[in-house]
């Protein structure tokens, strides 16, 4: 059976007249109290996406217009992704506009710790440009700071095809290039700093440096920071916990800061084991 929108028709076997009658009767007395008694549970958006996409699979299979063994993989790809994506978003009502929004990959692997960053700052970025540019000058500005950042911005990635990886930091690139002048600002934090793209690193106006040891980190900041002095360059790598170098366009000189502690209560899950508390004194 078939439908055919065009006529708003239904024709079995290619025959518009079967048994002497059309196929809209045969339908209605023979098929649609089986169509009309079909329920699906309740499922997920995930779980529809899957339904919807298999469905789709066979009519284009009964139409001739795809081959099986061609699409199959690109369905174990799709049930991959969805798995790991669901283990991150649960789709719910439109949220309320906050102050602050907080997105945690805990829980995400390597791929969707690199697929999500794309695709919020992709929609954020096309958003707000989009509203300055209707309604300039800007009343607003938007932030996004990304932690772990060398997971998200890494040059070094052998998962993924050198178009997707290009792709993945042009977006980025062009934000933190040209995001300045609409507003869109990006902040990174990382361990590892000589991973993340040399152009973002080159388009960083302001650095908060914390201890450093690996030899490709330091020379990254010799290389990239003109504000730095060498007597501040040589302190990085014997800087206590909590300290930092601060330097850059809004500072005249670099400045050597300790940071206070959180309270427990507002400290991030970050801290280091305590092997001595745990396997006992």
């Amino acid at each position: 059976m078939s439908w055919y929108s065009v006529s708003s028709h239904f024709y079995i076997n290619g025959n518009n007249h079967l048994n002497g009658g059309d196929d809209d009767a045969t339908y209605v007395n023979f098929f649609k109290q089986h169509v009309d008694n079909l329920r699906v549970g309740q499922v997920s958006q995930f779980e529809e996406l899957r339904l919807r996409i298999n469905l789709q699979l066979l009519s284009d299979l009964v139409s001739g217009y795809v081959q099986f063994e061609h699409i199959q993989p690109l369905l174990k790809r799709v049930d991959a992704s969805l798995k790991s994506l669901e283990r991150v978003f649960v789709i719910g009502e439109n949220p309320v506009n906050k102050l602050l929004t907080v997105i945690s990959l805990k829980r995400s692997n390597q791929e969707i710790k690199k697929v999500i960053p794309l695709l919020l700052a992709k929609y954020y970025y096309g958003t707000h440009k989009e509203t300055v540019i209707n309604d300039s000058p800007a009343g607003k500005t938007f932030h996004m700071i990304i932690d772990e950042a060398h997971n998200v911005l890494s040059m070094q990635s052998n998962r993924e095809s050198e178009s997707w990886k290009d792709y993945r930091l042009e977006l980025f690139e062009e934000i933190i290039k040209e995001g300045r002048k609409f507003g869109f600002y990006l902040t990174l934090a990382s361990q590892r700093p000589a991973d993340i793209s040399a152009t973002i690193m080159s388009q960083i106006h302001n650095f908060f440096i914390h201890r450093l040891v690996n030899d490709r980190d330091l020379l990254l900041l010799e290389n990239s920071l003109s504000t730095l002095d060498s007597l501040s360059r040589s302190m990085i790598p014997n800087l206590s916990k909590g300290c930092a170098v601060i330097t850059g366009t809004s500072f005249d000189l670099p400045m050597i800061v300790q940071f206070n502690q959180l309270p427990d209560g507002h400290k991030p899950d970050s801290g280091d084991v305590d092997l001595k508390e745990l396997w006992g004194e």
